[in-house]
């Protein structure tokens, strides 16, 4: 499906099929009033900048998508399953920007989702979302940290106490980054290999096996 433009706006769409839509302007939570999106697929998508806006999307098909840049601030998905690829996405729990003056509440439903077949690169989840209600991939590219403020604090600590060099620095950097996620409400954190690129691989597995071990 190609169009010009595609804006919903207080729509409820049941069943629909989404499949290969293709546009450059796409806001599927378009205005101040939500969107929602029941048993409908959107197989074969590929979106670029992508805005979910005000929309909640319930047992919907995302399969064999390509979808980059996407920042979901308001929107809540349940049951949905995902395969394909997905590069720079963060997905929010709570509400927050201009999605949260438009809207009661302050927190988004994310349960009971499938990302398992998805190649995420450099996506997140903040602000409160349940990683125990998700399945999520697996495999070296992927960190699950529970506890995480805890653990970030203590491999800090280590990094503190080293002398000055640009590891260092750029190691405390990404730390510094994962405490301000754990302390916003996010102390399970989901972490991708390619969220850090100035880090080296080998730089990358050494602080996540620090993170795994830390104790305190």
């Amino acid at each position: 499906m190609k169009l010009v433009s595609f804006d919903a706006a207080g729509c409820t769409f049941e069943r629909c099929n989404f499949n290969k839509l293709n546009s450059p302007h796409i806001v599927l939570g378009a205005g101040k009033n939500p969107s929602r999106y029941v048993d409908c697929t959107f197989d074969g998508i590929r979106f670029r900048k992508l805005l979910f806006g005000l929309a909640r999307f319930e047992r919907c098909s995302f399969l064999d998508v390509k979808i980059v840049n996407v920042f979901s601030h308001g929107a809540e998905f349940v049951d949905c399953v995902f395969s394909g690829t997905m590069n720079g996405a963060v997905f929010y729990g709570r509400v927050v920007g201009i999605d949260a003056e438009f809207i009661s509440r302050r927190m988004n439903e994310i349960r009971g989702n499938d990302f398992s077949r998805m190649n995420l690169s450099d996506v997140s989840f903040r602000a409160g979302v349940d990683l125990r209600l998700q399945k999520l991939p697996v495999g070296e590219n992927y960190l699950y940290l529970r506890d995480a403020e805890r653990k970030v604090a203590v491999v800090r600590r280590k990094y503190v106490e080293r002398s000055a060099s640009e590891v260092r620095r750029n190691v405390l950097l990404y730390l510094g980054i994962l405490s301000d996620e754990a302390l916003d409400g996010q102390n399970e954190l989901f972490l991708c290999r390619d969220s850090a690129p100035y880090l080296s691989d080998e730089i990358i597995e050494n602080v996540w096996n620090e993170l795994v071990e830390a104790t305190g």
